[in-house]
């Protein structure tokens, strides 16, 4: 069940790590324990105890997947008081506290390999003079060759032979067996799947019910059955503006921090299937968003950014700046650089190794193929991919954009010109919506397609549903099925000996199979 608490030490963690900036800054306050005063010897005494952003106390839990994911912590060193010089601590890993720390927390921990950790930037670092704080140094674990079961690295800058815990850090490793179900994820190369989902209203296993088929007779050799949704955006997530302090917030809200609270339940089984799951960012209304942030907001943001997917082993961010209610009294004007800074500084905060993801909407990304106007910033060096963020059903000519061909007058009345650096095999023009209250079909996407001006085979869904009572359940579900035949030039569409048709099953056993589920089965299950 949701607690208050959870979300509570949730963003006291969060607030905490963010002005923390993920480098040196100002100390924090050790506890001590209550009882009898101490003499004034003591407290003349300087204590030093190794930390770790990621926990209060001195032990931190890390979840792993079986197989070749990783995940990334951090620590530091912070005294009580200043450093009278500077002083050089090496951290390295101590087997012989296994035992006792197992006895104490009635545990039966395994020591992780060494092979199984490695240190980015190395296990030595300074404690400058007058500081109380070194800097952060990483610990990044590797999941590889590592069966499921129970493992713990114990990682000290104390003496050899003087076990200190105050000086300790236990780092509790869990390795999981990935939870693959009967189908398999759809990694071909005809049809590349983008999903967004709404937590407030939808698990994220919502996803696992989306499956497509391709073939007619399915005896054939080239009949297969898939699941689907090779990125996963999940959503609402926002920037939000706090009066008191100026700050930009990242503001989960209470369905996303539960959600997040609970990933081995929601997300880890669709990342075990190999799908990337991320975050979606969108304004809150409040006037601030991604086009008028000051710099020192950008660092603040991004530092609590970096947070929440490395806390919740996310695998990146989309960034879809709507409803930030630019203009508000007493808010900054927008402007064509503060986007592009922020995109340029969470590239660099999250690494190659995240997605970083943009839906391209309106006033926000007009100018994005312009150098000059974003400061300097290509944002296309920075970015994985962008697509078209335009769905509304009543607008069914707006589903194409296509910022190559704008000469085409069947294309988006919406201007974008392309992004500056990014290929154009990484924008997805269609943004296919998931309600349709049309009849029609977009013909245009057959002149688009056999035209030769499709760039690549990237599909956008807007926000999943499930067989809810909505009049439109099927008219949009036959149309993407038909889409899916027009994107693949193998399809049946265009060979008719091949037998090569795709047929798009939503929410297999949702609505005509009540056996398992019917109608609702993935509305949220919480409170």
């Amino acid at each position: 069940m949701k607690t208050n608490y959870i979300q509570s030490l949730f963003a006291a963690f969060l607030c905490a790590a963010a002005c923390a900036g993920f480098t040196a800054c100002e100390s924090d306050t050790i506890e001590t324990s209550g009882g009898k005063k101490p003499d004034q010897e003591a407290l003349q005494n300087v204590y030093g105890k190794l930390r770790s952003n990621a926990s209060a106390g001195n032990s931190i839990n890390v979840l792993l997947s079986q197989g070749e994911g990783f995940d990334t912590r951090d620590f530091y060193f912070q005294q009580t008081k200043p450093a009278a010089e500077t002083v050089t601590l090496t951290a390295r890993a101590d087997a012989s506290l296994v035992d006792a720390y197992n006895e104490d927390e009635e545990t039966e921990r395994i020591l992780l390999p060494a092979q199984n950790y490695e240190f980015p930037d190395g296990t030595s670092f300074d404690l400058s003079k007058d500081a109380q704080r070194s800097l952060l140094k990483r610990v990044k674990f590797l999941a590889s060759g590592l069966n499921p079961g129970q493992y713990v690295l114990p990682l000290t800058v104390a003496e050899e032979g003087t076990p200190d815990d105050n000086k300790t850090l236990y780092y509790n490793i869990t390795v999981r067996q990935p939870q693959l179900g009967d189908t398999e994820l759809y990694k071909g190369d005809d049809l590349f799947f983008v999903f967004y989902i709404n937590t407030d209203q939808y698990q994220p296993l919502l996803v696992d019910e989306y499956f497509i088929s391709c073939g007619i007779n399915p005896s054939a050799d080239y009949y297969w059955y898939r699941t689907v949704g090779n990125i996963v955006n999940l959503r609402t997530v926002r920037l939000d503006h706090q009066a008191e302090s100026g700050r930009a917030i990242l503001s989960l809200g209470d369905d996303m921090t539960y959600v997040l609270g609970q990933a081995v339940k929601y997300i880890r089984p669709l990342q075990d299937k190999g799908r990337k799951v991320c975050i979606s960012i969108e304004g809150a209304g409040s006037g601030l968003g991604f086009c008028n942030l000051t710099d020192a907001q950008i660092a603040d943001f991004t530092a609590q950014v970096k947070t929440v997917i490395d806390t919740y082993q996310l695998d990146g961010v989309n960034l879809w700046d709507r409803n930030s209610g630019y203009g508000k009294e007493g808010m900054p004007a927008m402007n064509t650089t503060s986007y592009p800074k922020l995109i340029k500084s969470l590239r660099e905060a999250l690494g190659a190794e995240r997605l970083l993801t943009l839906t391209v909407y309106e006033q926000p990304t007009e100018s994005f193929h312009d150098v000059d106007a974003c400061g300097g910033i290509a944002v296309g060096d920075y970015i994985d991919y962008a697509w078209s963020g335009y769905n509304d059903p009543e607008e069914l000519e707006n589903l194409l954009l296509d910022p190559y061909h704008p000469e085409l007058d069947y294309v988006s009345t919406h201007t974008q010109g392309p992004i500056a650096n990014l290929p154009k095999e990484r924008f997805g023009c269609i943004n296919f919506p998931t309600r349709s209250s049309s009849s029609e079909d977009p013909e245009y996407l057959i002149e688009w397609i056999e035209g030769g001006y499709q760039p690549n085979n990237i599909v956008v869904f807007s926000d999943l549903q499930t067989n809810l009572q909505d009049a439109y359940e099927t008219t949009w579900h036959a149309k993407f099925a038909l889409f899916c035949d027009l994107v693949d030039p193998n399809s049946w569409l265009y060979s008719f000996d091949d037998d090569h048709m795709y047929n798009f099953d939503l929410n297999r056993g949702l609505g005509n199979y009540p056996e398992k589920g019917g109608y609702g089965k993935w509305l949220k299950d919480w409170k």
